[in-house]
């Protein structure tokens, strides 16, 4: 009897091994792989992204009408549309670039890693911090410039020494961008000035990826962004910056947590905000607007609106 029960138990115990192999072997098996970006099959480019919203917004009607001329808010949670108007339009973004400089630079150093301030990235106008040649600044100080200020040295700088070359900087731009699905995006450099040759451009649609991304990999960055005024004290390697954000909605609207501005001539206004409310996030893009502030705020009514807040 007591021989038996031995059997049994071996038996009970290398079936258990062998449930629990197969198991695995299956589990694994149905493990995601990186997947080709179904944006870019043809370029065999690796996505890292599966949030790309599809269909279009479920009626819009009493909608605002706005002069942007192109314009996204969703509910990232969701991926519910709440209001879409030219959504895969290419057009100039201006400072927005801004977002992909800071993410790449996110994806190479530390918050604390310093940079040192060429002359070529201090004489850059016209938005700066006013660094001077030789400082030292860490990666978070120079974040805080680019999204209270928008800050075209400290992003220059952090392109010269992020990975050792501006060009190659450049390139990580764009290879992230394919890498998102972000199939209507392309960067000519890390501030989004105009060029005398060509502009980068982008979608209200696209930046609405690059945004979720960036927060959801770097949440930190959304502290950075809902700052509406910082002093960074004088230190041994730089003087003291004294910043106010200038996104107006940070202090007007319930619910904003930044995230950030652009202009120039040829892009006109725009706007990308981030919004918090009862449990649900909206990301907003406006592109070539002619009263971002105003317009984001009707639309953000809207959409929280449709959402039933």
């Amino acid at each position: 009897m007591i021989g038996f029960v031995k059997k049994l138990v071996f038996f009970s115990t290398l079936l258990v091994i062998l449930l629990a192999f197969l198991i695995s072997n299956i589990t694994s098996s149905k493990e995601p792989k990186k997947l080709i970006s179904p944006l870019l099959s043809g370029e065999k480019v690796l996505g890292i992204n599966q949030w790309l919203p599809k269909g279009v917004s479920d009626g819009q009607f009493n909608a605002p009408q706005v002069s942007a001329k192109g314009g996204f808010f969703i509910d990232t949670k969701s991926a519910k549309i709440l209001y879409a108007k030219n959504q895969n339009k290419r057009l100039p973004i201006a400072s927005l670039v801004k977002v992909m400089t800071a993410l790449i630079a996110l994806e190479h150093k530390n918050m604390e890693d310093k940079f040192i301030v060429s002359q070529r990235a201090a004489d850059m106008e016209p938005d700066k911090m006013l660094l001077i040649a030789r400082e030292k600044l860490t990666l978070k100080e120079l974040l805080a410039g680019i999204f209270l200020i928008s800050a075209n040295d400290a992003a220059e700088v952090i392109a010269e020494g992020a990975n050792g070359s501006r060009e190659e900087f450049i390139k990580l731009m764009n290879a992230k961008a394919k890498q998102l699905g972000m199939k209507d995006t392309f960067f000519v450099n890390p501030t989004g000035l105009d060029e005398d040759a060509n502009n980068s451009y982008s979608t209200a649609y696209d930046l609405a990826i690059l945004t979720r991304f960036l927060i959801r990999r770097f949440p930190q960055v959304v502290d950075i962004s809902k700052t509406v005024h910082i002093i960074l004290p004088k230190t041994d390697t730089h003087q003291d910056y004294d910043m106010y954000s200038g996104i107006n909605l940070l202090t007007t609207y319930p619910g904003v947590i930044g995230f950030k501005t652009g202009y120039t001539p040829a892009s006109g206004l725009t706007l990308i905000t981030l919004a918090r409310k009862d449990g649900h996030e909206v990301i907003g893009v406006l592109l070539g607007s002619e009263d971002r502030r105003d317009e984001a705020k009707e639309l953000l009514d809207y959409s929280f609106n449709k959402l039933g807040i």
